[in-house]
């Protein structure tokens, strides 16, 4: 989604993921181009995540983190959230 501003900036839309992991306070930001698949994907991991079992996942993401790795194991959420810039 665009805004037009009387300037002449764009005000766009864009979608992150945000992941929560435990023992961690702030949220790990990803950009990645398709967030909704990312989002049901890493739910699933939580919800199927088998402590005497781990299994890594790595994905790759755009913007400041480029490359993310982490055992389902240490997920405690996730959540997608839509972000303005121009």
């Amino acid at each position: 989604m665009t805004q037009h501003f009387p300037n002449g900036q764009q005000i766009k839309t864009r979608k992150a993921v945000l992941i929560l992991m435990k023992h961690s306070a702030p949220p790990l930001v990803l950009y990645v181009d398709e967030p909704e698949e990312l989002y049901e994907e890493l739910k699933t991991a939580i919800k199927t995540a088998n402590n005497a079992m781990p299994k890594m996942i790595e994905k790759q993401a755009k913007g400041p983190v480029k490359n993310f790795c982490v055992l389902d194991t240490q997920l405690a959420g996730v959540a997608i959230q839509e972000e303005n810039y121009l």
